[in-house]
C-alpha cells in the first residue's frame, strides 16, 4: 500500500494522526474510510489515455486565435482540449442564463459576433479530439472590478442577487482574486444547474469540466441563507461542524451537476480540476482541498458523482518533499476506486521549461495507473511554440505522444 494512502487511512480511523488544523476529530470522509480496502477493479477497458491541455479564457480573444491553439494541440499528439467557457458567472457561448463575457468585447453582455464554444467544438472534432467545456463553478466576479449592469436582457447572477455572495464570518469577502458564489444557497445552486443544463442541451460537448468547485477558504460562507441552514441543522445534530456542513453544500452542487449531465448528455464525462493536495503528506503542513476549501474530491469518486478527477499537482517530482508530484498522484490513484484520475501538471518547472521533467511525469503517470495527463496551460506552451513539438518529438528522439492514442472509455458511461 502506498505511503500516502496509509496516511489517509490513519487520519480517518485514528481521528487524525496527521490531522490538519481545523479538522475536527472523527471528521472523516467516505473516501477516507474506504481507503484501506482494496480498490475496486478499474471499470474502464484497458488501452488509451487522456492527453489534454487546459486552454484558459485568457489564452484566446478571436476565432482564429482559438482555432490555432487547438491546431497546435492536435499537432502535439493531444487528444483532448479543456476550453474555458465560464470564468466568473459569465459565458463564452450563447447562454440563456448568463451574459456574454466582458473579455470578448470590453462590455459585459455584448454579443461578440462569434461563439467560442461552437468554434472550439468544431475545430476539436475536426481533428478527432474531445472537447471538454471548462466551467468555473463558484468564482463569481473579480474582486478588483466593479460589477455593473450588463448590456442586453441577461444580467449577471450576482448583480441580480447580491445575497448570493459568499462571505466569511465577518460578513465580508476577503479573497483578493474573486468574489465567490455561496455553495450553501439552494437558489444559487439551482441557477448553476440551469446554466449547465442549457449548455449541455445546446452544445455537443464531450465533457463538462469543473473548476473552482470549492469555497474561497475555510471560513466561508457565512451568508444569511447558509448560516440559517447551519443553525437549523445544529438543532438536530449538535455535533455538526462548519467544515462538514460546508463540504455537504459543495458535495450537493457536484451531485446536482452530475445528475444534470446524466439526464441531458449521458455519454459526456464530468471531470473536475481539484486541489493537488487532498490532505497533507505525513509531517507536512501544506494547504489542502479538504480542510482549507471544503473540497472532498475523493468523496465524489466514492459517491459516484464524478467520472474523473484532475488533481492540479503543479510541483516537480521530488522524492521526500511535501509537494512531491509522484507521491501526491499515488494517493489519488490509490483512492480512485473504479473511476478515473487524469494527472494534472504544470508545463513549467520553477518557471523554466524542462521537458525531461515533463516526460518523467507522463511516464510516471502511466506506470502509476493514471488514465492520462492534462497540462496547464496552452499559454506556457505558446510562449515558445517549439514546446508543443516536444510532445511528439523527432524520429531520432520520439516524444511521449509520438504514437497516437485514443481517449480511454468509461464502461459505466456506455
Amino acid at each position: 500500500m502506498r505511503r500516502w494512502l496509509l496516511a489517509l487511512t490513519c487520519a480517518a480511523l485514528a481521528a487524525g494522526c496527521d490531522a490538519a488544523p481545523g479538522d475536527a476529530p472523527g471528521d472523516a470522509t467516505t473516501a477516507e474510510l474506504d481507503a484501506g480496502a482494496d480498490a475496486a477493479p478499474d471499470a474502464a477497458e484497458p488501452g488509451g489515455e487522456v492527453r489534454g491541455v487546459w486552454i484558459t479564457r485568457f489564452a484566446y480573444s478571436s476565432r482564429a486565435g482559438l482555432e490555432a491553439i487547438i491546431d497546435r494541440a492536435a499537432a502535439a499528439g493531444m487528444n483532448a482540449v479543456f476550453v474555458q467557457i465560464r470564468g466568473e458567472g459569465d459565458a463564452y457561448y450563447r447562454s440563456a442564463h448568463e451574459p456574454w463575457a466582458k473579455r470578448l468585447t470590453g462590455v459585459l453582455g455584448r454579443d461578440p459576433g462569434w461563439d467560442p464554444l461552437r468554434v472550439a467544438i468544431d475545430r476539436a472534432h475536426g481533428h478527432g479530439m474531445e472537447l471538454h467545456a471548462y466551467f468555473n463553478v463558484f468564482s463569481a466576479w473579480p474582486t478588483a472590478q466593479p460589477l455593473t449592469v450588463a448590456e442586453g436582457t441577461v444580467q449577471h447572477a450576482l448583480y441580480a442577487h447580491p445575497e448570493w455572495l459568499a462571505v466569511d464570518s465577518t460578513g465580508t469577502n476577503r479573497d483578493s482574486e474573486y468574489r465567490w458564489f455561496s455553495p450553501g444557497n439552494p437558489a444559487l445552486r439551482a441557477h448553476i444547474v440551469a446554466t449547465a443544463r442549457d449548455l449541455l442541451t445546446g452544445y455537443e460537448v464531450d465533457g463538462l469540466h469543473l473548476d473552482r468547485v470549492r469555497t474561497a477558504g475555510a471560513d466561508y460562507s457565512h451568508d444569511a441563507v447558509s448560516q440559517a441552514a447551519f443553525d437549523a441543522a445544529r438543532v438536530d445534530d449538535p455535533q455538526l461542524t462548519w467544515s462538514l456542513f460546508m463540504r455537504a453544500q459543495v458535495d450537493a452542487m457536484v451531485a446536482d451537476l452530475y445528475a444534470t449531465v446524466e439526464a441531458v448528455r449521458p455519454r459526456a464525462r464530468m471531470s473536475a480540476a481539484v486541489w493537488g493536495i487532498y490532505r497533507p503528506l505525513p509531517g507536512c503542513n501544506t494547504s489542502q482541498g479538504l480542510a482549507n476549501y471544503h473540497q472532498d474530491s475523493l468523496g465524489w469518486l466514492a459517491a459516484g458523482t464524478m467520472d474523473a478527477l484532475v488533481p492540479m499537482i503543479y510541483w516537480p517530482i521530488e522524492p521526500g518533499a511535501c509537494t512531491d508530484w509522484a507521491t501526491l498522484l499515488d494517493g489519488f490513484v490509490a483512492a480512485r476506486g473504479a473511476r478515473h484520475v487524469w494527472a494534472g501538471m504544470h508545463a513549467l518547472d520553477d518557471n523554466a521549461w524542462d521537458f525531461d521533467q515533463v516526460r518523467a511525469r507522463v511516464e510516471y503517470a502511466r506506470a502509476a495507473g493514471a488514465h492520462g495527463t492534462v497540462v496547464f496551460a496552452s499559454t506556457y506552451l505558446d510562449a515558445v511554440p517549439a514546446r508543443w513539438d516536444a510532445y511528439v518529438g523527432t524520429p531520432e528522439l520520439p516524444g511521449p505522444f509520438a504514437a497516437p492514442s485514443p481517449v480511454p472509455r468509461m464502461a459505466w458511461k456506455d
